[in-house]
């Protein structure tokens, strides 16, 4: 094996290993909301473990880094509607830009909690009401341009993190 071949797959674990602790933080989080909306510890236990089992196992792994990484999409396209109609140019030195950023991340919360709370009203069984979120949230080319690279980076995160759990959990050394 040449130096610059050993160089890349040390390159690529390190990538790998750096995916998975962003992968797992996503799995506490989703937990964590899980839990907490049923106000149940036993629910975020259960999905923590569940989860983590799921991103050992062959099939259901790939499912699962789909479905998160659709779930990447949106929360792009409603932080980058927060971003639509900015003018910076009637920012005046470095505390105004400073000013105008905090000002557009409140409203890129305000934009968040807006679309939770339409998600919370919404039937699951009525798909046109599921169609019409979407159509909203998706609604400038910005926001489904950003919503596409954060899902191809999410699913690239996903896959890199379940190739580490094979690396880590595998018997036998595949990689030598």
């Amino acid at each position: 094996m040449s130096v610059g071949s050993t160089r890349k797959g040390v390159t690529q674990a390190k990538f790998n290993e750096d995916a998975s602790n962003i992968i797992y933080a996503e799995i506490l989080i989703i937990s964590g909301i899980m839990g907490f909306s049923f106000s149940n510890w036993y629910v975020f236990g259960a999905m923590l473990i569940g989860l983590i089992i799921c991103l050992n196992i062959p099939i259901l792994n790939i499912i699962m880094s789909l479905f998160l990484s659709v779930l990447w999409a949106p929360v792009g396209a409603v932080i980058t509607r927060a971003f639509q109609g900015v003018n910076f140019g009637d920012v005046t030195g470095p505390w105004g830009f400073l000013l105008e950023i905090l000002i557009i991340i409140g409203k890129a919360f305000e934009e968040i909690l807006k679309e939770f709370n339409r998600i919370q009203e919404i039937s699951i069984n009525n798909a046109s009401d599921i169609l019409n979120l979407l159509v909203g949230i998706f609604s400038t080319s910005a926001s489904v341009v950003v919503g596409i690279i954060l899902f191809l980076c999410g699913l690239g995160y996903h896959l890199a993190a379940i190739e580490w759990s094979r690396d880590v959990t595998d018997s036998e050394d595949r990689n030598f």
